[in-house]
C-alpha cells in the first residue's frame, strides 16, 4: 500500500499526519508526506517520502499574516492564500495517486484531495482532527467571533445558519474550486463544507468522551487522540532540570504558528510574578520574548508537550487541538485563550470536563489571567485532570487510525490504470516552469 498523507497548517495540523506516516511505514507500507516544505527534514528523519504541498515562502507568508488568528477574518485570509494552490496541488496529488495501490489520507482543507478522489477514483480517507469543524444542529460547535448558534434557535433557523456558512464558503473558495472542477469535467460544488469530507471513510482523531457523535453528524469513526510530538526525542536536560529544580512552572504558549504574541508573553511574566510562580515561555519566535526575563521565568523554543506538561502546574494556551489533547493526557490544568478556528470549541469542551477554563478576547488581560489561574490550580481541578488523563492516554488514536486505513485499503477497489484518466492542468494555469513539479521535490531518504 502507498499512503499519501496530505495536509497544510502548523505543527498541530502536521504532526498527526507525520506520526501516522511513521506508524504506517513501520508496518511495512510506503508513505509519502504531502505537507508544507518546512517539514521536509522531519519526513527525512523518519524515512518518509516527501512532496512540498506548500512552499517555504508560502508557509512563511501564512504565519506572518496577523489575520490568521482573527476570529472573523481568518477564513477569508486562508481562502485567499490557499485557493490559488488548488490546481498545483491537484496535479501533485494526482501524479502520486497514479502509482499502484495508492490511498490518500487528507485533511478536509486540502480540497485537491477530494478532486483526485472524484476524478481518478483513488480511495480517500478524510482525517478530522477536531470536532469543532463538524456541523450539527443538535449539538452545535462553539464558533469564533461569537457566531455560535444560540440555544434558543428553532430548527428552521439552525438550518438557515448552516446554509449561511456554506454560502460564505461558496463566496470564499468554491468559485476557485469550481473553475478547476470544470476543467476536469466535474460538476460544480455548492456546499463546500458538506462536500469536503470523503464519502468513503472519515476518521475523527479524538475520542467519544471528548465529543459525543451526534445523529446529524456525517458518518465518522472516532479513533481517539493521536500521540505524536514531532519525534524530537526526550525533554531536554536543561528544561527538565528547570521544571524539577523548584515548584512546578506554568507553561505559556499560543502555538507554533503564532508570530504576534509579544504582549501575551509580557502578561505571562507579570502573572507569574503576581502569583509567586515560575514560568516557561514556549515559542519558536524568540523576538516575541521580553529582552530581560527574571530568573524564575525561562524561554524555550520547543518542547514535546506530553513530556513537559506532567511537570507543570498549569498551561495557558490558545486552544489548538494538539495542545489541548496533550494537556488532557498529561493531567495538566488548562487556561485557554481561544483566538479563531476550532479553538473556542476545544475550550468549551475542556471547561465542561472540569479540567480548565477559558477567557474571551475582552477578558484576556493580566488580571483576568491571574484570577483564572487561581481557579484552576486547585486540588479539586487537579484530581479531575488526573481522572481524565487516564482515559486520554488509554489508547493512541494514530495506531487505531492506521489499522482502519489498512482495512479500508484492502476492501477498496484500486484502479491500476489511473494514469489513463489523469488530466494535467498546466495548459490552463501557466507553464510548468512557474509551478513546483509534481514529482521533482519528492524525497526518498536513504
Amino acid at each position: 500500500m502507498h499512503v499519501i498523507l496530505a495536509t497544510v497548517g502548523t505543527d498541530g495540523d502536521i504532526f498527526p499526519h507525520i506520526g501516522l506516516g511513521a506508524i504506517l511505514r513501520a508496518r511495512g507500507h510506503r508513505v509519502t508526506l504531502a505537507i508544507p516544505e518546512p517539514y521536509h527534514a522531519r519526513a527525512a528523519k523518519l524515512g518518509l517520502e516527501f512532496h512540498p504541498l506548500v512552499t517555504a515562502d508560502e508557509f512563511g507568508r501564512m504565519i506572518a499574516n496577523p489575520d490568521l488568528w482573527h476570529p472573523l477574518r481568518s477564513g477569508r485570509m486562508m481562502a485567499r492564500w490557499g485557493a490559488p494552490m488548488i490546481p498545483r496541488q491537484y496535479e501533485a496529488l494526482a501524479t502520486l495517486a497514479r502509482e499502484p495501490e495508492s490511498v490518500i489520507v487528507a485533511n478536509p482543507g486540502v480540497l485537491a484531495a477530494r478532486l483526485v478522489q472524484e476524478k481518478l477514483q483513488c480511495p480517500t480517507v478524510s482525517l478530522v482532527l477536531q470536532p469543532g469543524i463538524v456541523p450539527s444542529n443538535t449539538a452545535p460547535p462553539e464558533m469564533p467571533g461569537g457566531l455560535t448558534i444560540p440555544s434558543w434557535f428553532p430548527q428552521p433557523l439552525r438550518d438557515l445558519y448552516w446554509l449561511a456558512v456554506d454560502a460564505a464558503g461558496y463566496v470564499l473558495v468554491a468559485r476557485s474550486l469550481n473553475r478547476v472542477r470544470k476543467l476536469l469535467g466535474l460538476r460544480p460544488v455548492r456546499r463546500v463544507f458538506r462536500w469536503w469530507l470523503s464519502p468513503e471513510l472519515v476518521i475523527g482523531l479524538f475520542p467519544e468522551w471528548f465529543a459525543k457523535p451526534q445523529a446529524d453528524w456525517p458518518p465518522m469513526r472516532l479513533a481517539g487522540f493521536g500521540r505524536f510530538d514531532g519525534d524530537t526525542g526526550a525533554l531536554s536536560a536543561d528544561v527538565r532540570e528547570f521544571c524539577e529544580s523548584n515548584s512546578p512552572p506554568i507553561a505559556f504558549t499560543l502555538g507554533t504558528g503564532m508570530t504576534h504574541a509579544a504582549g501575551f508573553f509580557r502578561m505571562a511574566v507579570t502573572a507569574c510574578a503576581s502569583l509567586g510562580m515560575r514560568g516557561l515561555l514556549l515559542t519558536k519566535h524568540a523576538d516575541q520574548i521580553p529582552a530581560r526575563l527574571p530568573p524564575t521565568v525561562r524561554h524555550c523554543a520547543f518542547a514535546p508537550f506530553r513530556q513537559l506538561l506532567p511537570h507543570c502546574a498549569a498551561v495557558v494556551h490558545h486552544g489548538g487541538v494538539g495542545t489541548t489533547a496533550a494537556a488532557l493526557e498529561a493531567g495538566c490544568p488548562q487556561l485557554i485563550l481561544p483566538l479563531a478556528w476550532d479553538q473556542p470549541d476545544n475550550a468549551a469542551r475542556v471547561t465542561r470536563l472540569g479540567v480548565g477554563t477559558s477567557l474571551g478576547s475582552r477578558q484576556s488581560t493580566t488580571g483576568h489571567i491571574i484570577r483564572a489561574l487561581k481557579r484552576i490550580m486547585t486540588p479539586e481541578v487537579r484530581a479531575k485532570c488526573q481522572s481524565v488523563a487516564m482515559r486520554a492516554s488509554a489508547v493512541n488514536g494514530l495506531e487505531v487510525a492506521a489499522s482502519w486505513i489498512e482495512q479500508f485499503a484492502t476492501r477498496s477497489p484500486n484502479d491500476q490504470h489511473r494514469g489513463e484518466h489523469f488530466t494535467p492542468l498546466a495548459s490552463e494555469f501557466g507553464p510548468s516552469s512557474e509551478r513546483p513539479s509534481a514529482i521533482a521535490h519528492r524525497h526518498s531518504p536513504g
